[in-house]
């Protein structure tokens, strides 16, 4: 069953839009590389806004894999605008019980800081969605409007 899942979605996707698929690989890599180079550097706590701005792109990104493995699910404004960043938002609820269940880094936070934190986190990954469902569509006029076959 994954095995048809994978390659009824992923590989499919890489066969029918290459270039998305491309783009949002190496997006995800950056947003990867720059998590891991924040924590080695200690950038979370250095700049207050970092965390933030790290989890904008990570849900921008995760808005941008969902709609790359499915773009006519996500066709519509409304699907964009309020599917897509729920979706997200849901995601990033996860990974936020992930990361405090697994990790060691809130274990010396008050609870009332990490509620907080938590709280921002999902925002931020969700307002990174709103952000892909606004641009996505832009990025779509653009491109018809460079098009040299239009009339």
């Amino acid at each position: 069953m994954l095995r048809r899942t994978l390659n009824e979605t992923v590989l499919a996707g890489w066969e029918e839009r290459p270039r998305e698929m491309a783009a949002v690989a190496v997006f995800g890599s950056v947003v990867t590389v720059t998590h891991f180079t924040s924590m080695a550097l200690f950038l979370y706590t250095r700049i207050w806004w970092w965390d933030i701005l790290v989890h904008a792109a990570s849900g921008f990104g995760v808005a941008a894999i969902l709609y790359v493995l499915n773009p006519r699910l996500l066709h519509s404004r409304l699907a964009l605008l309020v599917v897509l960043p729920m979706a997200v938002a849901a995601i990033g609820t996860w990974f936020e019980v992930y990361e405090r269940l697994f990790t060691g880094f809130w274990v010396e936070w008050p609870r009332s800081v990490y509620l907080e934190d938590t709280a921002v986190d999902i925002v931020a990954d969700t307002a990174g969605a709103v952000v892909f469902g606004v641009v996505r569509p832009l990025w779509n006029r653009i491109r018809r409007c460079r098009d040299p076959n239009r009339l």
